[in-house]
């Protein structure tokens, strides 16, 4: 039970703000971000919850399993300008905040930009089609995504 307590509040947190401070952190300056990817670092450890994301040609849609045994949907759209990845739910819930990235070979780094600083690092892969299947689709407002 702390466990999971524990895994609750760490997304909350990231879900209720990200970080201003950027420091010396690459930017994602017109990398292509498209493609699929699997999230195998929070904040410099393994996390203790499933992610997967696609983004393709400005839409996206986040498979997580972080506070349910099956995996939720969220779909949107996200754009770049400049350093900055920024996206919206199809519910029309914009994500807590911006994100400055970095593509580097197979690895996608994502740095929030407001109040709490969350560093996800994505490998790319090809999601698992059980993955996909399983998934429901969730509205943001009913249920807080990884964003």
């Amino acid at each position: 039970m702390k466990k999971l307590f524990a895994i609750f509040a760490v997304a909350l947190l990231a879900f209720v703000g990200c970080d201003k401070n950027n420091g010396n952190r690459p930017a994602g300056g017109g990398a292509d971000i498209d493609g699929q990817w699997q999230l195998v670092e929070w904040n410099g450890e393994a996390p203790e919850f499933n992610v997967y994301i696609n983004f393709e040609k400005g839409e996206f849609d986040i498979y997580q399993q972080v506070y349910s045994l099956y995996y939720e949907l969220y779909e949107g759209s996200y754009t770049v300008n400049g350093e900055v990845l920024t996206g919206s739910y199809t519910d029309g819930s914009n994500w807590a905040c911006g994100y400055k990235f970095a593509v580097e070979g197979d690895t996608l780094t994502m740095y929030s930009q407001e109040d709490i600083s969350v560093t996800s690092v994505y490998k790319k892969c090809e999601i698992p089609q059980s993955v996909i299947d399983e998934a429901t689709t969730t509205r943001a407002s009913e249920a807080t995504p990884l964003f």
